[in-house]
C-alpha cells in the first residue's frame, strides 16, 4: 500500500514540478526491491522511466525500461510488456531512430489482443501513427489514428482519445491544414482538460497557440503562449519550453518589439540545446537572425545566420534518414527477434548476480553495524545544533511570510469579501452587478499574482541576477500591455554570476512592481515606459522613465508629485537594502513636463 500511494504522490508531484519527483520515485523502487515483488519492482521502474522520459534522460528510461519489461515477463504480465514497448518506441522517435521506434510498435502489436493489453494495444496504434507522421507517411498516420481512435470509443477511453485527436491534429498541421488541425487540438484539449490531464492539456494549448501564429492571430498566439511558458517552467517540461519560448520570440518578432524578440530567441536556443533539440534551434536562429538584421546589427545577424543553416542541414540529413528508416525496417525487426531470447537470458542472468550481490551487502551491513552506531551518536549531535539553526531561520521566514501575505494579499481578500456580499445583497442594477463582478475578477486576479510574488520572492532558487531581471520583464509585460503601454526592457548584455542577497532581490522587485504600478496610475497618457538597467562599479542603478504628462494645470502638481505614498515606500525599501533612491519629473529646455523618472542606487554584494 505505501508503494501505491508513493506512485500515486509522485504522479501529483510531477504535475507541479517534474524535477520534485524523483526523490519519491527513488522510494518507491527501493521499497519494491526490498519486498521482492515483481509486479511492483517493474511498475515503479516504469514510472521512473517515464520521470526520464519527460526530461529528455533517453539513457536512463532506456535501462530502466528494460528492467521493468524483464520483471514484467518474469511476472508474466503481457500488458505490462506491451507498456514498455510503447515506451520505448516513444524513445526512439524522440532521438529520431524511427526505424527502431516502428520496430518496437510493431513488436508489442505482434502480442495477441486481450482485455489486459487492448487498452496499452491502443497506445501504441498512437505512438505508430506519431512515427509514421515523423516519416512523412501521412496516410499510414492518419489510418492508425482513426483506428486508435474507433477502439477508444468503443471501449470508453478518453485519455487515449485525446490522444488521437491530438495525433490527428499533428498530421493535419504537417499538411499546413490549419483549421482541421485547430479543431483537432481543440477537442483534445477539451478532453485533457475533462480528465485534468494537465501535461497533454499544456501540450494542446502550446499547439493551438502556433497554430495562431501560423495564422497570423498575433494576439491570441500571446494569450495562449505566455501562460504555457510560466507553466512549463514552472512544472520542469523541459521539451515544451523551448517550443513556448520560440513562439512568443516569432510573435514579438511580428509585432515589430524586436528587443523582445531577440531575448525569447536567445532563451529558446539555450533551452533547445539543453534538451537536443534541433528544429527549435534552427527556428530560433531563423529569429533572432531577423531581429538583429531590422536593427542593422548586421555581425550579429550573420551568426544567426550561420547557426540557422548549421541546424538546417542537421535538419535536412535528419530527413534522409527518414526516408531510408522505412528500408532499415525489415533488417530491424529480424535483428530485435535474435536479440528478444538473448535479453531474456541475460535478465535471468542479472537477476542472479542481483541476488548474490544482496547477500553480500548483507554481511557487510552486519560488520559495519558498530560503527554505525557510534557515527549516529556523533552525526546526531551535529544534527541537533543544526536543527536549532534552523529552527530559527524558519521562524525568521514564516514572519516574513505572515507579512507579506498580511501586506499584500490580506487586503485584496477582503475587498473580495466586501464585493462578494455587496454581490449577494443584490442592491445594484445589472449594470452595477457586472461592473462588481469586474471588479471582484480583477482583484482575484491580482491576489493570485500577488501570492505568486510572494512565493517566488521567498525561493532561494532564484537569487541569481539574471532571474531577477527575467521575472521583472515577465511582469511588466504582464501589467503594461493590457493597458497599451510599451515595455523597453535594457539590460546588460553579460550580468556578473554571483546571486543577490535575499533582502536585496526582494525589495528591488517590490519597488519596481511599486514603479510600474504608479505608471498605472498616475502617468497620464503614458505610451512608453523604459526600464534601464545598469552596473557601475559596487552599484546597480535601476531607471524606470515613463513619458506621461499632466492631464491639465489642475493636476500637474499631483504629477510631479506622483502618488506620495508608493514613493515614500520605495524610499523605505531602498533604504532596507543599503541604498537610495531619487525620484522626479523630466523637464525639457522648454520647462514641459515630459515624463517621470524613478531611479534606484542598491550596493552589490562583492563577486
Amino acid at each position: 500500500m505505501r508503494v501505491v500511494l508513493l506512485t500515486k504522490l509522485a504522479s501529483e508531484i510531477k504535475l507541479q514540478n517534474v524535477n520534485a519527483a524523483l526523490p519519491v520515485l527513488k522510494e518507491a523502487v527501493a521499497l519494491s526491491r526490498s519486498l521482492n515483488n515483481d509486479k511492483l519492482i517493474a511498475e515503479t521502474l516504469l514510472d521512473l522511466a517515464d520521470y526520464h522520459i519527460v526530461l529528455a534522460e533517453y539513457q536512463p528510461a532506456t535501462e530502466r525500461l528494460a528492467e521493468a519489461r524483464a520483471q514484467f515477463a518474469t511476472s508474466q504480465d503481457l500488458g505490462g510488456e506491451v507498456r514498455c514497448l510503447g515506451r520505448l518506441a516513444l524513445v526512439a522517435e524522440q532521438q529520431g531512430q524511427y526505424a527502431a521506434s516502428l520496430a518496437h510498435c510493431l513488436q508489442g502489436l505482434a502480442i495477441p489482443v486481450t482485455s489486459n493489453t487492448r487498452r496499452f494495444n491502443t497506445s501504441l496504434k498512437i505512438q505508430a501513427g506519431n512515427t509514421f507522421n515523423k516519416l512523412g507517411d501521412y496516410a499510414h498516420a492518419r489510418n492508425y489514428f482513426l483506428d486508435a481512435l474507433q477502439v477508444a470509443h468503443r471501449q470508453d477511453y478518453p485519455d487515449r482519445i485525446n490522444l488521437a485527436l491530438g495525433g490527428l491534429g499533428d498530421v493535419c498541421r504537417s499538411q499546413r491544414q490549419w483549421v482541421a488541425a485547430r479543431v483537432y487540438y481543440q477537442q483534445s484539449l477539451a478532453v485533457s482538460q475533462r480528465l485534468g490531464n494537465a501535461p497533454e492539456a499544456l501540450a494542446m494549448q502550446l499547439n493551438l497557440a502556433e497554430i495562431s501564429e501560423r495564422q497570423g492571430k498575433l494576439t491570441e498566439a500571446f494569450a495562449l503562449g505566455h501562460p504555457a511558458l510560466r507553466q512549463s517552467v514552472a512544472t520542469g517540461r523541459l521539451l515544451d519550453i523551448p517550443r513556448a519560448e520560440g513562439l512568443l520570440a516569432r510573435v514579438f518578432l511580428r509585432q515589430g518589439q524586436t528587443d523582445s524578440a531577440i531575448v525569447y530567441g536567445h532563451r529558446s536556443l539555450t533551452s533547445s540545446q539543453r534538451v537536443r533539440y534541433i528544429e527549435g534551434s534552427r527556428a530560433a536562429n531563423e529569429v533572432l537572425a531577423l531581429a538583429y538584421a531590422k536593427q542593422k546589427n548586421f555581425a550579429q545577424a550573420y551568426v544567426a545566420s550561420i547557426g540557422r543553416k548549421a541546424f538546417n542541414d542537421s535538419l535536412l540529413s535528419e530527413a534522409t534518414t527518414r526516408r531510408t528508416a522505412a528500408l532499415q525496417l525489415n533488417y530491424e525487426l529480424g535483428k530485435q527477434q535474435a536479440q528478444i531470447k538473448v535479453l531474456t537470458q541475460q535478465a535471468r542472468l542479472q537477476n542472479q548476480q542481483r541476488e548474490l550481490s544482496r547477500l553480500r551487502q548483507q554481511n557487510q551491513l552486519i560488520g559495519l553495524g558498530g560503527l554505525g552506531v557510534l557515527a549516529a551518536m556523533v552525526a546526531g549531535f551535529f544534527f541537533w545544533q543544526y536543527r536549532q539553526r534552523h529552527l530559527s531561520r524558519e521562524k525568521d521566514l514564516r514572519a516574513r511570510l505572515a507579512a507579506d501575505l498580511r501586506d499584500d494579499v490580506g487586503t485584496l481578500l477582503r475587498q473580495i469579501s466586501l464585493q462578494s456580499n455587496l454581490l449577494q445583497e443584490g442592491l445594484a442594477d445589472a449594470a452595477g452587478q457586472r461592473l462588481q463582478i469586474s471588479r471582484l475578477s480583477d482583484n482575484s486576479r491580482y491576489a493570485v499574482r500577488q501570492l505568486n510574488d510572494v512565493v517566488w520572492s521567498l525561493d532561494t532558487q532564484n537569487d541569481n541576477m539574471g532571474d531577477l531581471f527575467i521575472r521583472m520583464r515577465d511582469y511588466g509585460y504582464e501589467v503594461l500591455t493590457p493597458r497599451r503601454v510599451a515595455l523597453c526592457f535594457e539590460v546588460p548584455d553579460e550580468l556578473p554570476t554571483f546571486r543577490l542577497p535575499a533582502r536585496l532581490r526582494r525589495n528591488l522587485y517590490l519597488i519596481y512592481k511599486e514603479c510600474l504600478q504608479n505608471v498605472l496610475n498616475h502617468a497620464h497618457g503614458a505610451t512608453r515606459t523604459t526600464v534601464r538597467v545598469r552596473l557601475e562599479g559596487p552599484q546597480l542603478l535601476l531607471d524606470v522613465i515613463d513619458n506621461g504628462q499632466p492631464a491639465s494645470p489642475a493636476t500637474a502638481k499631483a504629477t510631479l508629485g506622483r502618488a506620495t505614498h508608493g514613493l515614500e515606500n520605495v524610499d523605505v525599501r531602498a533604504a532596507a537594502m543599503g541604498g537610495a533612491a531619487t525620484t522626479g519629473p523630466i523637464i525639457s529646455a522648454e520647462g514641459k513636463v515630459t515624463g517621470f523618472r524613478v531611479r534606484i542606487a542598491a550596493p552589490l554584494p562583492s563577486a
